[in-house]
């Protein structure tokens, strides 16, 4: 137990860094959270035209009018809080100026560093920015029972959701070991999670081959399934979050092989 509380307390330590630092930069933070507000109000007029204010008489797919619009603005704040393009970037940044080689010389892995990291950070913009727009979003949009099996299934998929997009963001900054520029594949990333991720409209709303086909790729689980479990979606049931799982464990496998890697050629090139 001693050995097990001795190696996490320098994984907490850059945690509690972060998120002094979302603290310290709050004035950032509440500036994204006015820009989450008015694009969800922009999105409210949308989805209140495209169900042509028929309201909640009218189900689209699964989803009836307040459903689509809880999960658009948990959408927009989920965004914000999760690991996102900034974490690419900054990996991309230290590899190429040379600060990630006094980030080797930290008591701990170099991946489970840049998940601590990325874990405190998503907790600091959590607090000052998505806390208080789920008690107001869950005051005024969607009033629910909030009972232990739904709660849990919301931790596990939101859990899973952070894994996933750790771990594509942060694959993505490392490959500044082997290609130029990876800005191009940040701009994949994004465009696959709008097209195959859900975030551009949920997953209920397409047609069902296409619905069928992308639960399986790990873009939904980064977006999709957590929100789809807010909204009480019945598409995402235990079939789709074991999937996420499985996506969770394959991409975090596949980031500690990519570190390996990529360590390993810079050991090699003599840094």
């Amino acid at each position: 137990m001693e050995r097990t509380r001795h190696s996490l307390r320098p994984h907490l330590a850059v945690a509690r860094m972060q998120i002094r630092l979302s603290f310290h930069y709050r004035t950032r933070a509440f500036s994204q959270g006015v820009g989450a507000l008015l694009l969800i109000g922009l999105q409210a007029a949308l989805w209140t035209a495209v169900y042509s204010g028929a309201g909640d008489a009218v189900a689209a797919g699964w989803l009836s009018l307040r459903q689509t619009m809880v999960y658009a603005a948990a959408g927009t704040i989920w965004v914000l809080c999760l690991p996102n393009l900034g974490l690419a970037r900054q990996l991309e940044a230290k590899i190429r100026d040379g600060r990630i080689v006094t980030e080797l010389l930290m008591p701990m892995g170099f991946f489970s560093q840049w998940f601590s990291a990325a874990l405190g950070r998503s907790v600091g913009i959590t607090a000052l920015v998505g806390l208080p727009a789920a008690l107001v979003g869950g005051a005024l949009l969607l009033p629910f029972d909030l009972d232990a099996g739904y709660a849990l299934r919301l931790a596990l998929t939101s859990a899973i959701a952070f894994v996933v997009l750790f771990n594509l963001s942060y694959m993505i900054g490392l490959s500044a070991f082997f290609i130029r520029r990876v800005e191009g594949l940040n701009e994949v990333r994004e465009a696959l999670l709008l097209l195959l991720g859900g975030s551009m409209m949920p997953i209920s709303l397409y047609p069902a081959p296409l619905r069928d086909l992308v639960v399986w790729t790990p873009f939904v689980h980064g977006f999709y399934t957590p929100l789809g479990t807010l909204v009480k979606d019945p598409f995402v049931d235990a079939r789709v979050i074991a999937i996420g799982l499985v996506w969770a464990v394959l991409l975090t496998a596949a980031s500690a092989l990519c570190t390996w890697r990529a360590l390993r050629k810079l050991v090699i090139a003599g840094g």
